[in-house]
């Protein structure tokens, strides 16, 4: 393996070069020294732009689009492949002339550590760009859309999320937000004077508006529309509308001390089919829910770092029933009203339990168990001073072992589960398991402890002993409702799946034998939780997106958890007559229609909870530690 002793010293001038003002940082990597050792500044390591379409890769587009069987789409992904990897060789071997070209001189560690974290970001966001970029080649608009017409038009094709699927070209503007704030008497936005934006600023984008604002701002469309439907993108939409962001793509980021106009860099940098602004100017609101209840905002602001503006940065959250002076929004238009079968989604997989062992006095083993959903595992070896990974191989077993390594050498890795759709989200160091080449599983960990019967979750390294969950993960455990994701984790903060919920559903019936035939395409037979979905579907309690898809590693909200579990109890005959008032939780208004009889019988019942006094949060993913709660609740409260 590669020394990582020049990362180091990298990361530390990244550190420093952090510190400085973009224009700053600007200035240094495009000048040229008086002895003209910068002669390097004109390279194209520079990334600029987002590559175009490769002959071949049309001719393998049409021919899928023509032809959609497995072999044309397998064609296509492995073209893809071969393109990623040739510009990813190019920049990795740029890299390396940097390393020889620019040693000793003036500006050098500069321009070295800037192409690290370029390479660094192909890396990381590797996956996310190939599936993004297959489920884009797939849709049948593709061939017939041209990026050069893109400003003739509002909404933009959001290719890979459903034929039906248009994003706005630019964010929402003052102009427009206040034509609406004039029909209907909403409150402006409070940085307005006297409910007027400033002059000069009509196609600035709006700011200072929640995410209830901008979701009144949709519903108003879609009543003035009448054809159409319109509501906020969420992550995955909003990441296959952007595309990738260049790394050195012009936007308002550290630029200007505020907003500027939605078109101020249009003629520069555009999204991956025309649309404009995604990157910088204002974050933008988004449907997604953080694990904390927050919402996820996307892009970036003039104030923000230039990595947070990143498409693949999904950490950022803000509250949604407050406004920001750097947070606006850009709307989906819905053609026709109708949803696509099936949300895109993009990092949908869940991160396995991995652990690592010495194979010998040269080599690791890692070793996890399958993730559903996944076809595939890419492995990384991640170097913690640096927090740095570098892209190893990839493999279809759950085993791997990595030989050749220097006796007695300490390596830390990740494995990251992907699919032809889905990723997990989870090449960080968080994620990473160490070994030893030569040393025991015993000489590096201590031993586990010892299943204890009173209280199974001790056996689990990730559950702690004085958490709220204990006892609801031990109940679900002795009960054999919920198994743990591998021999020592059982994962209390992981998403809770569909196939999840519905098993545990059909082992409280008593696991019945079922005759109904499987209407889903998506659910293989044989399959760990093929019987429970064809058992709850028959029995009305849930049900797919469209006839022929279910869903079943997609994770679960709290919103359709009750829905699930009021028809449940509907079809065990259980009163579910008990409602609650929901008025003092500040989110009650984003519980989606469908389930808001749900939500106030198990808020009334005591079966969901708030995550906090005032958050209930109805579209927050359901945790696993959450699920055994709300279970134990429900179980007991029946008997």
């Amino acid at each position: 393996m590669k020394s990582n002793k020049l990362l180091i010293l990298v990361m530390a001038v990244l550190t420093v070069l952090s510190l400085l003002p973009a224009s700053t940082q600007a200035a240094r990597a495009s000048s040229v020294d008086d002895d003209g050792s910068l002669m390097y500044q004109n390279s194209d390591f520079v990334e600029k732009e987002q590559p175009e379409i490769t002959e071949e890769t049309k001719r393998l587009i049409a021919a899928y689009q023509k032809d959609p069987s497995e072999a044309n789409y397998l064609a296509l992904r492995d073209e893809v492949i071969k393109n990623y990897n040739a510009v990813l060789a190019k920049k990795e071997a740029k890299l390396n002339e940097l390393k020889v070209e620019t040693a000793g001189k003036p500006g050098g560690d500069e321009v070295l550590a800037e192409m690290y974290e370029i390479v660094q970001e192909m890396y990381l966001t590797y996956w996310s760009r190939i599936n993004s970029s297959m489920l884009r080649f797939t849709d049948p608009r593709l061939l017939k859309w041209k990026i050069a017409d893109a400003a003739k038009y509002d909404y933009i094709p959001v290719m890979g999320a459903g034929e039906s699927i248009y994003v706005g070209r630019t964010p929402v503007t003052n102009a427009e937000y206040a034509a609406y704030v004039r029909a209907t008497g909403a409150n402006p936005p409070a940085s307005w004077t006297n409910g007027t934006y400033p002059r000069g600023e009509a196609d600035y984008p709006v700011n200072d508006v929640s995410y209830a604002d901008a979701e009144a701002y949709c519903a108003w469309l879609t009543r003035n529309d009448g054809a159409n439907a319109y509501r906020l993108p969420n992550e995955s939409e909003w990441e296959l509308a952007a595309g990738h962001m260049p790394k050195d793509a012009d936007f308002n980021c550290g630029v200007n001390n505020g907003r500027v106009s939605v078109e101020q860099y249009a003629g520069v940098t555009r999204g991956a089919h025309g649309a404009v602004d995604f990157w910088g100017n204002v974050w933008e609101w988004t449907s997604t829910e953080r694990d904390d209840g927050t919402m996820g905002v996307k892009g970036g602001s003039w104030k923000s770092a230039r990595t947070d503006c990143r498409t693949e940065y999904r950490k950022e959250g803000r509250n949604g029933a407050q406004s920001y002076d750097d947070v606006g929004f850009r709307v989906i238009q819905v053609k026709g009203g109708v949803e696509p079968a099936q949300k895109a989604e993009l990092t949908g997989l869940t991160a396995p339990s991995v652990t690592a062992a010495s194979a010998g006095d040269d080599s690791i083993i890692l070793s996890w168990q399958p993730v559903g959903g996944a076809l595939e595992y890419q492995i990384f070896e991640y170097f913690p001073d640096s927090d740095l990974v570098e892209m190893l191989e990839r493999t279809r077993d759950t085993s791997i072992t990595l030989t050749g390594l220097e006796p007695d050498s300490t390596h830390s890795y990740i494995v990251q589960p992907i699919s032809y759709r889905l990723i997990a989200d989870n090449v960080s160091g968080e994620y990473s398991v160490t070994a030893t080449c030569g040393k025991t599983a015993q000489e590096q960990h201590a031993p586990l402890p010892a299943p204890n019967e009173d209280s199974p979750s001790a056996s689990y390294q990730d559950v702690e002993p004085d958490k709220w969950y204990r006892e609801p993960i031990d109940y679900a455990l002795k009960n054999g409702l919920m198994n743990g994701v591998s021999a020592t984790r059982f994962d209390p903060d992981g998403a809770t799946t569909r196939a999840m919920v519905v098993v545990i559903l059909y082992r409280l019936e008593g696991s019945p034998a079922v005759s109904t035939a499987n209407p889903f395409y998506d659910v293989e037979g044989g399959k760990w939780y093929t019987d429970a979905v064809v058992w709850a579907n028959a029995s009305g309690i849930v049900g797919g997106y469209s006839g022929h898809t279910f869903g079943p590693m997609d994770s679960i909200t709290r919103e359709q958890f009750a829905l699930i579990l009021h028809r449940y109890a509907q079809h065990k005959g259980y009163a579910t007559d008990g409602a609650a008032q929901l008025s003092d939780y500040s989110d009650a208004g984003s519980i989606s229609s469908w389930a808001r009889e749900a939500m106030l019988w198990a808020n009334g019942s005591g079966l969901i909870t708030g995550r906090s006094a005032s958050t209930l949060a109805p579209k927050g993913n359901a945790t696993r530690a959450e699920t055994a709660a709300i279970l134990m609740r429900f179980i007991e409260g029946e008997r």
